[in-house]
């Protein structure tokens, strides 16, 4: 049996403390505290469509389709955001985004990331702007990036209808765009 002496336990102690908590160093590895490093969200704003405060059924309506896009974003939920592309009526292909020809859901996310440098908080921040009410449904516009949330029609459901990172790189949302900033 080998014995080992009280100073080599400390430094072994020491070490292995070092390593996981800073000991040498005196401090302590600080912990991320999900309170105090998740941004903040107020909420999908939906003031305007119907009355001003957005109590009324449409604008009650639009919050429904909106929450669930906005509480995966403002916690950037890659999963649960490539999920809800996926499930639009007739699926990602029908989803309107910056060109991604036959991707799903998770390869849309992908790409927003990697071709846009998109942060799905920037989602969360745009869905807290005024929406803009046009005949089809909802429009949320921030600087380059555009939301739809299609309002339905002839059996197809209400749904979150389209993101648009980049709106200069396509054609259909810079038309949406000035549709948003004449509503």
């Amino acid at each position: 049996m080998r014995h080992v002496s009280r100073s080599g336990r400390l430094i072994a102690f020491c070490l292995a403390a070092t390593l996981l908590t800073g000991c040498g160093a005196g401090e302590s590895t600080p912990r991320p505290d999900r309170e105090r490093t998740a941004p903040p969200c107020p909420g999908v704003n939906v003031s305007g469509l119907g009355d001003p405060d957005g109590s009324d059924s449409v604008a009650k309506s639009y919050r429904v389709l909106a929450e669930p896009v906005y509480s995966a974003a403002c916690v950037g939920d890659d999963r649960r955001i490539a999920r809800l592309i996926d499930s639009v009526p007739g699926g990602a292909q029908h989803f309107a985004t910056n060109t991604c020809q036959g991707c799903d859901g998770s390869e849309i996310v992908d790409m927003w990331r990697s071709d846009y440098g998109l942060d799905l908080t920037e989602l969360a921040r745009l869905l807290e702007t005024p929406p803009h009410g046009t005949q089809g449904g909802v429009l949320y516009l921030r600087g380059n990036h555009l939301v739809v949330f299609g309002r339905g029609s002839n059996g197809v459901p209400a749904s979150w209808s389209g993101f648009y990172p980049d709106c200069r790189a396509d054609a259909l949302c810079a038309m949406n765009s000035e549709l948003a900033d004449t509503s």
